[in-house]
């Protein structure tokens, strides 16, 4: 109340009930009767049955005007939908008690789909923190819901651009996206969906993320993925750089990376404490490792030490 400048009266879940059925078909039939009981409140009606939330919740969410000028909230779901809120989507145990159904497969399938999710965004995050950040944002959204061009809703926080879109729909759509059509017209790539939307995106293969993409995307999804090829995009171009830098340097001694003793670049990477080639490249690339220091210690055992070229020089 303090926080939304709220008066007591526009708190709507004060007081809840909830009605637990045996089937969906039941659940529209409960909403009707109580809709006949008391009047809603307009614009309050979620059906978050026919639109899951993303995390594989469902039910009908409904306010009533009361008796005495009091407002009810009013959840209406089916056991397997109650199970599913009441106890989480890492207990999975309702699909076994409830069978093959189809909401119980339904949200099973969701709930893996979104655990899913959470596990990409754990890989693609460069520490705990920026995990947690990323979560925090998907957990708890205000949602809006779009449209594919084939009739598919994704369910989106409120806020979100034609780039999360394009992310949910999947990464490599976000990597490659270029441009986007809005109710079939051309539009920003940083402008927030409404409900209701179609939103179509632009591809091309040779197409990759922008960094400034991370100033307008609200989705973790999104958000990680950037990062992800921005980092990755990064260590490419630092490979790159330092194999010509290192390349350049062993061509003094004749030889090049192709040729270099195995045994010394093993003892090389042992002494340097890295795992791999291309992490002593990485090294080079950014500047943290001098390529002709290296190239030196590669160098065949039959080359002096000073390479020819930089003698003819002198």
């Amino acid at each position: 109340m303090k926080t939304q400048r709220k008066a007591f009266v526009d708190i709507m879940d004060v007081f809840a009930f909830r009605v637990v059925t045996e089937s969906v078909d039941d659940c529209y039939r409960v909403l009707g009767v109580v809709h006949n009981l008391y009047k809603p409140v307009p614009g309050r009606f979620k059906d978050y049955i026919a639109i899951p939330k993303a995390n594989g919740y469902q039910s009908l969410h409904t306010d009533l005007f009361g008796a005495k000028d009091i407002t009810i909230e009013v959840q209406i779901r089916t056991r397997e939908m109650d199970a599913v809120a009441s106890q989480g989507i890492a207990e999975h145990s309702h699909y076994k008690v409830y069978g093959d159904s189809d909401s119980a497969v339904g949200s099973y399938n969701r709930a893996r789909k979104w655990v899913k999710g959470l596990l990409e965004m754990q890989e693609r995050a460069g520490d705990s923190m920026e995990f947690i950040e990323h979560v925090k944002k998907d957990l708890f959204p205000d949602e809006v819901y779009v449209f594919t061009p084939k009739g598919r809703i994704l369910e989106l926080p409120k806020g979100a651009t034609p780039i999360d879109f394009a992310y949910a729909v999947h990464t490599d759509i976000g990597n490659s996206c270029v441009s986007c059509r809005i109710d079939r017209r051309l539009a920003p790539l940083s402008q927030p969906l409404e409900s209701g939307q179609t939103v179509e995106i632009i591809t091309t293969p040779r197409a990759q993320p922008n960094i400034a993409w991370l100033n307008f995307v609200v989705t973790g999804k999104a958000r990680s993925s950037i990062r992800h090829f921005l980092k990755n995009q990064q260590r490419h171009e630092s490979v790159e750089l330092g194999r010509r830098l290192l390349n350049q340097f062993l061509s003094n001694y004749g030889t090049s990376l192709e040729h270099v003793d195995p045994v010394k670049l093993g003892e090389l990477l042992k002494d340097a404490e890295l795992n791999s080639l291309q992490d002593l490249l990485e090294d080079i690339g950014m500047g943290n490792r001098m390529a002709y220091v290296v190239a030196r210690r590669l160098k065949p055992d039959t080359v002096e030490d000073e390479p020819a070229v930089s003698k003819s020089k002198r």
